[in-house]
């Protein structure tokens, strides 16, 4: 008996966590990446239905100084909100949700920084 009621409970696991990714999976991703002299980001964003799923990573060269990725995410032209995450010698991987206005985001504009410079690098309009 509980054998059975061991492997009822291992399949109802499975079936439920194989729906979970399948749900995760049906959402729209959009790669980026970009390199500055001294540093580069790379990683991909999520476009749920008002919020972005941004992971990735910002990787700074041996050298003086650090570098920042930073993300501006944006409805039509309005700027909604600015996320930052710097390495210094390394390479960082960061991952998070950032929660989006009624409509959700339409763009996010990708910059690298090093030493006071801010270059675009990508610029990623919502997929649908």
């Amino acid at each position: 008996m509980k054998r059975i009621a061991v492997s009822l409970v291992v399949s109802a696991v499975a079936v439920l966590g194989g729906a979970g990714i399948a749900n995760a999976a049906g959402y729209p991703t959009s790669d980026f990446g970009g390199s500055i002299s001294g540093g580069r980001t790379g990683g991909t964003l999520t476009w749920y239905n008002r919020a972005v799923g941004v992971s990735g990573f910002v990787r700074d060269d041996a050298t003086a100084g650090s570098t920042t990725v930073i993300f501006e995410f944006r409805q039509a032209s309005t700027l909604f909100d600015v996320q930052t995450r710097t390495a210094s010698d390394d390479q960082k991987t960061f991952g998070w949700t950032e929660p989006g206005p009624s409509g959700g985001f339409s763009k996010v504009d990708i910059y690298l920084s090093r030493n006071g410079s801010k270059d675009l690098v990508a610029s990623v309009p919502r997929k649908a």
